[in-house]
């Protein structure tokens, strides 16, 4: 269970040393978004004498919505199931669900981040990811009960790519879809020669 004390002042950015999380960033951002991530904040758990932290891995917004991603590359580290059964873990499961709990609350509380979750604003949760078990589906319950969506990393890289393919003389500052688009120029280059010499 949450609660207790959560800090009611903003907080920077940390520089992002997450290459998963750098990615759902630019992923947000040619989808129009801007990013935040890497935001730390304190807080105190019930049940505990000590103040602990938490860092909302990567935050998007735009004109009407508002998107907390909790990023990981292994989704069996946000939820599984209990060892030997088809039943949802439930320390993991709570675990989850406080993350996001403990976001809304910080920006709740947090007068200058107020404006993020207020109506008519939208709010979503959700899970980003590499690896995925072979049953994701049957997770679906819960994260329906919870409001979260998933975003997987191929889900991602095709957007991307399309998005390079669309935009093909972009004047790009981000590094990662720099040398992603300088792999791109060079298959099309390639496949130019290939023409030319065939």
């Amino acid at each position: 269970m949450v609660k207790d004390d959560i800090q009611k002042y903003p907080s920077s950015d940390s520089p992002n040393h997450d290459a998963f999380e750098g990615i759902v960033e630019l992923y947000y951002e040619i989808k129009g978004y801007i990013t935040s991530s890497g935001k730390w904040f304190w807080k105190k758990s019930e049940g505990r004498s000590q103040r602990g932290y938490q860092d909302i891995d990567v935050l998007a917004i735009n004109g009407i919505e508002t998107i907390i991603v909790s990023v990981s590359s292994n989704f069996d580290d946000k939820l599984n199931f209990s060892k030997g059964t088809q039943i949802i873990n439930q320390k993991k499961s709570e675990k989850t669900k406080d993350h996001f709990q403990r976001v809304v609350e910080f920006l709740t509380e947090t007068k200058d981040y107020q404006w993020l979750i207020n109506k008519p604003r939208n709010i979503k949760k959700v899970i980003a990811f590499i690896n995925a078990p072979n049953n994701l589906i049957k997770y679906e319950k819960f994260l329906n009960s919870e409001n979260i969506d998933l975003l997987k990393v191929e889900d991602m890289i095709t957007e991307i790519s399309e998005y390079l393919d669309n935009n093909q003389n972009l004047q790009i500052q981000n590094q990662t879809l720099k040398i992603l688009q300088l792999l791109k120029d060079k298959d099309r280059y390639q496949l130019l020669q290939s023409k030319i010499q065939g």
